[in-house]
């Protein structure tokens, strides 16, 4: 029965519509998903991971119609001119302007993209590591957003990408393909909010991939709080070159089950990464964050911080990798994965992971797991707090670490709220 869900999936996402653009990769994609299954918990990269609630629901093609999205839920007023906003996958004009760039920025729609640039598309998500999720993605993606800054030009202004899905409250759910590409030419500098929403029952599928040249910088904010009854699964790469930087904040706070899977590569020396995550979920919702830093090349720096806040039924799964390769001399990286479980049935698998194959490096990784101190709720009860109000400030100080890195100030406060 399983088999045949899977494979109904397979032929539902192979009948979407196919773009003209990027024909070759398509077909690349399109004979991955013949030949490699979609994932289940026998693969040990899922292993913690229960599919088959999205297995078991009849998909559909999205919506054409009107969005039911208001312009006004629109959250960032710094990025009202510097703003991209997709519903069902596809370019909303309306609700999206980018009149606050200056020309040498590209900031646009992909399907409007020039053929030069396009060619960057699957550079990063070939062929490692792939799952079928993310092929179907690169089979059927109608649009999506590119980031290109050419060499010597730095960014100020924040630029906003909104991904929003009205889905189906019955019947078949929408599958939805977002897309990012972002390349950053020698020295250039942006900051990249992606954010997701959506209404009803949809699964999402998306792709992002990341190119950074040497002495290049990018801040990249990430929030999905998806509908509560959709699916949510991302595949990122990013490439960083010699001296370049990429530091990310990952908030994950909707979605039935979401699964994000990251892979940084340090290609060039003197390169750093910071990922910071933070996941708060609740009743029966699943969070799964499976992540690899390779580290590729000597005297590069990188720290992860993940964190979890569960409450309910729910259930959270951190699987880190850091890989430093035999010639990664210098290597200076770190990994830290805490923990909160709010009641007797929330739950957690962590599993951080070091791989050193060279031998002048500096790391260390580590998990902790625990409960809101008692203590600490009767010190602050003590002080005149109500249960509720203690528990709440105790559950903001915790989240702070990761919120406060949100560089856009209307996004941090939305979401300390």
């Amino acid at each position: 029965m399983a088999e045949i869900a899977r494979a109904a999936l397979h032929q539902t996402a192979l009948s979407l519509p196919c773009p003209a653009f990027c024909g070759a990769l398509r077909k690349r994609a399109e004979e991955e998903i013949h030949t490699k299954p979609l994932p289940t918990s026998d693969q040990e990269d899922w292993k913690y991971l229960d599919l088959s609630d999205v297995y078991s629901k009849t998909y559909g093609q999205a919506s054409c119609g009107p969005s039911s999205y208001p312009a006004t839920e629109c959250l960032s007023p710094e990025t009202a001119r510097s703003r991209l906003h997709f519903v069902n996958g596809r370019l909303n004009s309306g609700l999206s302007d980018t009149t606050a760039l200056p020309n040498n920025i590209h900031f646009s729609s992909l399907a409007q993209a020039a053929p030069g640039i396009i060619e960057h598309l699957g550079k990063l998500a070939w062929p490692d590591s792939i799952d079928t999720f993310a092929n179907i993605n690169t089979a059927r993606f109608s649009d999506g957003a590119l980031v290109y800054i050419s060499s010597g030009h730095s960014l100020e202004t924040p630029l906003h990408v909104v991904f929003h899905s009205d889905g189906a409250e019955r019947g078949e759910c929408p599958i939805m393909l977002p897309r990012i590409l972002v390349v950053l030419e020698q020295g250039a500098k942006a900051y990249l909010v992606e954010e997701y929403s959506g209404s009803g029952k949809y699964l999402t599928s998306s792709v992002v991939e990341i190119i950074l040249g040497e002495g290049a910088s990018l801040r990249h904010d990430r929030i999905q709080r998806e509908s509560c009854d959709a699916f949510h699964f991302c595949t990122l790469r990013a490439n960083v070159a010699k001296s370049s930087a990429y530091s990310s904040t990952l908030i994950s706070l909707g979605a039935a089950i979401s699964r994000h899977n990251p892979q940084f590569t340090l290609k060039g020396e003197m390169s750093e990464l910071e990922l910071t995550g933070l996941s708060i979920i609740n009743a029966a919702q699943t969070a799964d964050m499976h992540s690899l830093i390779d580290h590729a090349a000597p005297n590069c720096v990188s720290g992860q911080l993940q964190k979890y806040i569960i409450g309910g039924s729910a259930h959270g799964i951190f699987n880190g990798q850091i890989l430093v390769r035999q010639g990664a001399q210098q290597t200076n990286a770190n990994q830290s994965s805490r923990n909160l479980l709010l009641s007797e049935r929330a739950r957690i698998d962590a599993k951080p992971q070091l791989e050193i194959l060279a031998d002048d490096v500096k790391c260390g990784h580590g998990a902790t797991i625990g409960q809101l101190n008692q203590d600490e709720l009767f010190y602050l009860q003590s002080r005149g707090l109500d249960m509720n109000s203690a528990r709440n400030l105790l559950l903001a100080g915790f989240s702070a670490e990761v919120i406060n890195r949100v560089a856009l100030p209307s996004l941090r406060q939305a979401l300390l709220q």
